[in-house]
């Protein structure tokens, strides 16, 4: 098969009727050939780093205080008493809290390439009432006259009525799990992985040969072997055994090429985190980073990683949670600036910045910090040196005036 082929067996969905798949058809060929694992949905989670990478995105995710607000003009203001604000803060469905219906829904978006979430509504009123997570293998979905269907284990569902938050995709219609084009590279991984056990499990602290200067016959050698190696192993293998008649142990070493591979563990780290889009430092990974660029990174990981996946969700929220005459007036939002408050330093240079820049009055901080509003604090803050330039014009022509 082509190229041409399997990028036109991708696209195709783009023009043609019929059920849609996350998976890759004729372009799945890129991932075969040469020898060793392919990492599938669940061996992926068995290397440490892509577990750690998940977990970390889809917490990050499911952390965010997630509001509705209200447009008046030029004001925006929370809409607390909307039911859609429970629901996506405070209990999406009886059997979830709002953070695990939202950590379950990135992992299912990052893994296997779709988050879907049915909307369950008022018979009467058509409110939004819960919202249950499913699971992405039981739903089947479908393109006939440009408009999408869904089906949960063969339960017809209104393309209304469900979220569908999608992870990479090439038709923006379906989305690809990540393990899916990873499948090779975390492969590699899994093999050195399991190497690494191997080695230690069989080598030990004791591979290697004994010499000696004296002529030993064959039933000797296998008793020197037998008494040698049930020294090295189990409960012993880390005592040091007695050798006799000038006999000596020589250990042998791994050969450069098996400890090349071994390395290949701090390289999947890496590998991992270029597949997620994440910052080694989420990964425990701190061997090139300091203080200011682990702080930058962290920023980078807000503006690169994390608001394009909420801008996204926030987008199909907006769309299918809200009626068109709601949607002129409401939105929800997620608060990106939750996931810069963690360390004291930047948070006292956040807030300090934003109070001086009139972003934030100082009874708006301590509501981010969960601390009550004080009497007085509520005007906005300006800097003595600075002001507008309609401020200055007027005071340069109330002096030349004389006033």
């Amino acid at each position: 098969m082509s190229l041409d082929h399997a990028f036109a067996d991708v696209f195709s969905t783009r023009s043609t009727d019929g059920q849609l798949s996350g998976g890759f058809g004729g372009f799945s060929f890129l991932l075969g050939g040469g020898k060793g694992t392919k990492a599938n949905t669940k061996t992926a989670f068995t290397i440490s780093a892509f577990y750690n990478g998940v977990d970390q995105l889809s917490n990050d995710m499911a952390k965010l205080p997630k509001f509705v607000f209200k447009k008046d003009g030029e004001n925006r203001e929370k809409d607390a008493d909307h039911p859609v604000n429970y629901l996506i803060s405070q209990r999406p469905n009886s059997l979830m809290t709002s953070f695990d219906f939202w950590k379950i829904i990135e992992i299912s978006a990052i893994v296997k390439g779709n988050g879907y979430a049915e909307i369950v509504r008022n018979s009467y009123t058509g409110d939004p009432e819960e919202l249950y997570f499913l699971e992405e293998p039981d739903v089947e979905v479908s393109i006939k006259n440009r408009k999408l269907y869904y089906k949960y284990k063969g339960r017809p569902i209104a393309s209304s009525d469900i979220l569908h938050f999608r992870g990479f995709s090439f038709d923006g219609l379906m989305g690809i799990g990540i393990v899916t084009f990873a499948a090779k590279q975390l492969g590699i991984t899994i093999d050195s992985q399991t190497y690494q056990q191997e080695v230690y499990k069989d080598r030990g602290l004791g591979y290697g040969v004994i010499e000696s200067d004296l002529k030993v016959d064959k039933g000797n050698k296998k008793l020197i072997e037998e008494g040698f190696a049930t020294k090295m192993a189990g409960e012993s293998k880390f005592k040091v055994p007695m050798l006799d008649e000038g006999m000596k142990y020589k250990s042998i070493s791994i050969t450069p090429g098996e400890a090349q591979f071994l390395e290949t563990n701090k390289a999947g780290v890496l590998e991992v985190c270029r597949w997620l889009n994440i910052a080694p430092h989420k990964l425990k990974d701190i061997s090139s980073g300091t203080y200011a660029n682990i702080y930058q990174q962290s920023i980078e990981h807000v503006q690169d990683s994390m608001m394009p996946r909420v801008i996204s969700r926030e987008q199909e929220l907006n769309y299918k949670l809200f009626t068109k005459k709601e949607s002129k007036t409401l939105y929800t939002k997620f608060n990106l600036a939750v996931l810069l408050r963690g360390d004291l330093e930047m948070k006292q240079k956040f807030y300090t910045a934003m109070v001086y820049a009139g972003i934030y009055t100082r009874n708006e901080v301590r509501a981010l910090e969960d601390m009550n509003p004080i009497e007085g604090l509520d005007e906005i803050l300006q800097p003595v040196n600075m002001q507008a330039l309609a401020m200055a014009n007027k005071l340069n022509e109330d002096q030349g005036n004389g006033k």
